[in-house]
Parts: C-alpha cells; structure tokens; sequence
C-alpha cells in the first residue's frame, strides 16, 4: 500500500490516505466511516496485529467513496516523525571515492541525527543564506520503523520512502570543530515523499535504483546494491546501542554524485527543481527557495 499525508484548501489539519502515483486520486481515509487513525504515525504506531487488520481493512474499501484528486491537494512528508530521524555516512563505495572527507570505506556503520524540524515533503524547501550557501543534495532511500526495542533487523520496517538528505557544507565541513548536526538538520533539509510504500510491496531494498536530477540534469543514479552495508545490517547495528521506536525514520545513505565532490563544485540555488526518485517509490520534487529574517 501507498499511504501519503496532504492538506486540502476547505481544512488546514493534515489529512492521510492512499493511492498510486501512476493515477490521479488519494483515497481520504479521514472521509471514511471509522474507526481509523487519525494519522500515518498513528497507524504505525499501533500493535502489528491491529495495524494489519487496519490495512486489511482499507485494501477491501471501496475506492470510488472518498477520492480526491491529486492535483487538488497539497502532499505533504507522508509521516511526521515523532521521535527520530536517523542517517548514515558513507554507505555508498562510490560516495566514499568521490569525497575528500573520507579515506577508506567505513568498518562499521557512520550514523548520526538530523533534527526533526528538517522533516517536509514535495515542494518549497526555504534556505536562508545567512546560514549557508553550499546547499548540497543527496538521495537516499529511507525506512520508516514499525517495531521498535533492541537488536531488530530488516523484519521491524514498516515501509520506504524516497528522501533527500540536503546539507549545508559549509557549516558541515569547514568549522573547525565540525558540524554534522547543524549543517544537516537546518528547517526543511529532509524532504519526505510523497509515498510511503509498506515494506509488503518491496520484494528486495538492496534492488532498487536511485537518481536525483537539478534543473532536469541527472546528477545521481546509482543501485542500492552499491551500499556498504545493507538495510538490515544497519538497523541491526543501530539497534544494538539505541532503543528504537516505531515510526523512526532512518536515511540509508546516498551514492556518488553529491554537489559538494563535483570538480568545480556545485550547489543549490533559488529557483532550482530537485526531483529525487527511487525505482518503485516514487518521485520527490522540490524547489529551493529563498527566506531572509
């Protein structure tokens, strides 16, 4: 199933639903006849049997009942983390050859957080160029958790979901001390979506293919074959050091391609369209815009 969350211009409160992007309607599973939750986090965070009689239950409903079109909603980050987002450097031989931060590919998993506020979905992501103006961009895959404890495996995600993981080089890489955390957690610097596709319908997450386009000029594609280390290992890992929560959000890391290691570099700027896709999930689009204070 493809659950997406979106407002509507007659109620400001977020809505949820499912659909496909290959048509043109959401089913509103707010309009339906309950009990449902009220939201994607909600919906993942119920116990597994509860949460599989919900989505049983929606895959029997009647589409027709309650469809929007989709060019008469806004989409919005299919779920708002609750707790954490999680990501990982390095995990892609080929973004560890191309980068002048790392030497040799990592002997375990490289994880750090970006802050929740830097969750939004397709469209405008506001940059304010007193803070940076090395806006760089990344594909990953994501997954979002539907179990949550210690030493889990792939078996806890609850689905995936195309994600771009922007940063702000300068504050990432040229403070003295570092700044992983400030040059990745900046409001609005996770793009989310539009679909979160439960784990059901992807038979193999290290099969997929990612690419990330500027302006219509592909500067990414690569496979998920290429990680180091591959969903499961990761959750493992991080799992044995961090109680996990369903609905964590965990970016997996993106391949070669990045702004920031192109010869001379290159980097956002207002007005560009960055249209992230993974093969099967979906397509994220995003405009940079610029805010001052």
């Amino acid at each position: 199933m493809r659950l997406t969350t979106f407002s509507v211009p007659d109620d400001p409160a977020p809505h949820w639903g499912f659909g496909s992007p290959d048509d043109d309607g959401i089913v509103d599973v707010t309009r339906l006849d309950g009990p449902y939750p009220s939201s994607v986090a909600d919906l993942v965070g119920l116990d597994p049997s509860a949460r599989a009689a919900v989505l049983d239950r929606l895959r029997g409903e009647a589409r027709a009942t309650a469809t929007r079109k989709l060019a008469d909603v806004t989409l919005l980050a299919p779920i708002a983390p609750r707790r954490n987002v999680f990501a990982v450097g390095a995990n892609y031989r080929s973004h560890v050859a191309e980068s002048a931060h790392s030497v040799d590919e990592p002997d375990r998993p490289i994880f750090f957080t970006k802050a929740t506020t830097t969750v939004t979905g397709p469209g405008p992501v506001e940059v304010d160029p007193s803070l940076t103006s090395r806006v760089d961009w990344e594909v990953e895959l994501a997954v979002v958790l539907g179990t949550g404890g210690r030493d889990l495996g792939r078996d806890a995600v609850f689905g995936y979901l195309v994600a771009n993981d922007l940063s702000a080089r300068d504050q990432q890489h040229d403070r003295p001390e570092g700044q992983w955390f400030l040059g990745k957690s900046l409001d609005g610097f996770c793009p989310l979506g539009p679909w979160l596709v439960t784990a059901d319908e992807v038979a193999d997450p290290q099969a997929l293919t990612l690419r990330l386009s500027v302006n219509g000029t592909v500067k990414q594609e690569a496979d998920t074959a290429g990680m180091i280390f591959p969903v499961g290992e990761l959750i493992a890992e991080l799992s044995r050091f961090v109680t996990l929560h369903p609905g964590d959000i965990l970016l997996t890391g993106t391949p070669a391609g990045v702004g920031d290691a192109r010869n001379p570099p290159e980097y956002l700027w207002p007005g560009d369209e960055v249209v992230a896709e993974v093969d099967g999930l979906g397509r994220l689009v995003n405009q940079i815009v610029e805010v001052r204070p």
